[in-house]
Parts: C-alpha cells; sequence; structure tokens
C-alpha cells in the first residue's frame, strides 16, 4: 500500500527569508524542519517530489522543500485525518512556525515545525 502520513525531514543550511506563496515571505532559521503531510495514493512519489529542488511551486511545502534538503520522511500508515492528530502532537513537543503553514484544508494551527539540532528528536 502507498498510502498514509508521513513527516518530512528538511534542512537548511542558513538563515534566510522564504516566500512561501500567498502566505508571504518569511524568514526562515538555520536548522531542521519536520513537516506532517498525507498522501492517500502514491505516497513514494509525493516524497520524491519534496525531495526534488526544480518543480511547480504549487503548496507551501514546495516552497520550503525547494530551498532546503530532504534528509528523509517517517511513513505512518493510516487515514488523513492522522495528519491533523499528529500535527497537534508534534506542536506540543516541537516549535511551530508558520500559522497555517501546510493546513489550508484544516483548522490546524499548522504543519511545519522546527527543530534546531535534530540531536534532541
Amino acid at each position: 500500500m502507498d498510502s498514509g502520513i508521513y513527516i518530512a525531514i528538511l534542512h537548511l543550511p542558513k538563515t534566510g527569508k522564504i516566500t512561501i506563496g500567498k502566505l508571504g515571505t518569511f524568514n526562515f532559521r538555520k536548522g531542521f524542519y519536520l513537516y506532517v503531510g498525507s498522501a492517500q495514493r502514491n505516497l513514494s512519489a509525493r516524497l520524491e517530489r519534496h525531495a526534488r529542488k526544480k518543480k511547480p511551486l504549487r503548496w507551501h511545502i514546495d516552497y520550503l522543500s525547494a530551498k532546503t534538503k530532504m534528509l528523509g520522511a517517517i511513513t505512518i500508515p493510516g487515514p488523513r485525518d492522522l495528519e491533523c492528530q499528529l500535527a497537534k502532537k508534534l506542536s506540543k513537543m516541537f516549535e511551530p512556525t508558520i500559522p497555517c503553514f501546510g493546513a489550508s484544508d484544516c483548522r490546524c494551527g499548522g504543519h511545519l515545525f522546527y527543530v534546531k539540532d535534530l540531536a534532541i528528536i
């Protein structure tokens, strides 16, 4: 089965401004970002897309992943509604970043979290 939810692990090597579509331009700190997403089909293709630098910029994550290196992803089988449950849990453990990032189709505060150092995970 090629579906489920995932946490993409992205590394930004230096601090800088990145424009995230209609959300605007934001300062991103050097470090690691955890992005919670889902794919109810073609999960492997979705993750491959996140890892590519050159792609049409369509979703919030596309704007960030084009400027970062994707180190890998944690995948979890399950329905799409687990995506928001996981994002809520991560928001208690890690620093939320941009409000509504990756959450334009739900009521979550956002699906992107900042981690200065992966050693704490």
